[in-house]
């Protein structure tokens, strides 16, 4: 619990895995933008309807720009994950399963699982390999990825393609839910500093 990242965190963060050059003019902006993504988020995981939906391409993508994108996700999430408990621990944590419910645990080998797959499916070698598989190994789950062609499936291979997509989004967004719900609530009695990840007076007592 207590994980959630401030504002200029998120936005360090996110350049430092996208690899882009930070331009001092553009941080504030960069960290509004970032810090506003993260707090829909947290509004979609906390709420009671489940409404929480992956970040990922619309429809309007093909299926393999799309699949592509579940292994991006998969790699932001467990790099999020990890980045904010160091942060939260003060120091990097020698077995990355202590402390976590096995719910937790499983839903990250999961998700290690998916972004590898992912990867080896399109060939990718160098910095598209993630370390969070050498992690999160134990148990990985059999997922149906592969790297799709739009433009060479059938009929019945495209619509085997989307069916996949959708099985396997589902899942993940399941999974983030449960690591959420599991993992980062906490009671807070903060003061309202976004910067610090404090609750606001009167919204829920949740921190991730």
């Amino acid at each position: 619990g207590a994980m959630r990242l401030g504002r200029d965190e998120w936005a360090a963060f996110a350049y430092a895995v996208s690899g882009a050059e930070v331009e001092p003019a553009s941080v504030a902006d960069s960290a509004a933008a970032f810090g506003g993504l993260a707090e829909q988020e947290l509004r979609q995981l906390a709420g009671s309807d489940l409404a929480f939906r992956l970040f990922l391409p619309d429809d309007d993508y093909d299926i393999e720009q799309r699949t592509e994108s579940l292994a991006s996700w998969c790699k932001g999430f467990l790099g999020g994950f990890a980045e904010a408990r160091s942060r939260s621990t003060g120091a990097s944590v020698q077995d990355p399963r202590q402390g976590l419910p096995e719910a937790v645990v499983e839903s990250l080998q999961d998700m290690a699982a998916i972004a590898q797959a992912s990867v080896a499916a399109t060939g990718a070698e160098g910095e598209d390999d993630i370390d969070e598989d050498e992690l999160f190994d134990d148990n990985p789950i059999q997922v149906p990825m592969q790297r799709y062609q739009a433009e060479a499936l059938s009929g019945d291979e495209l619509e085997a393609a989307e069916r996949d997509y959708t099985e396997v989004s589902e899942y993940l967004r399941l999974a983030a839910l449960t690591v959420f719900t599991e993992y980062g609530w906490v009671d807070n009695a903060g003061n309202g500093d976004p910067n610090r990840g404090d609750a606001a007076p009167g919204s829920p007592t949740v921190l991730h």
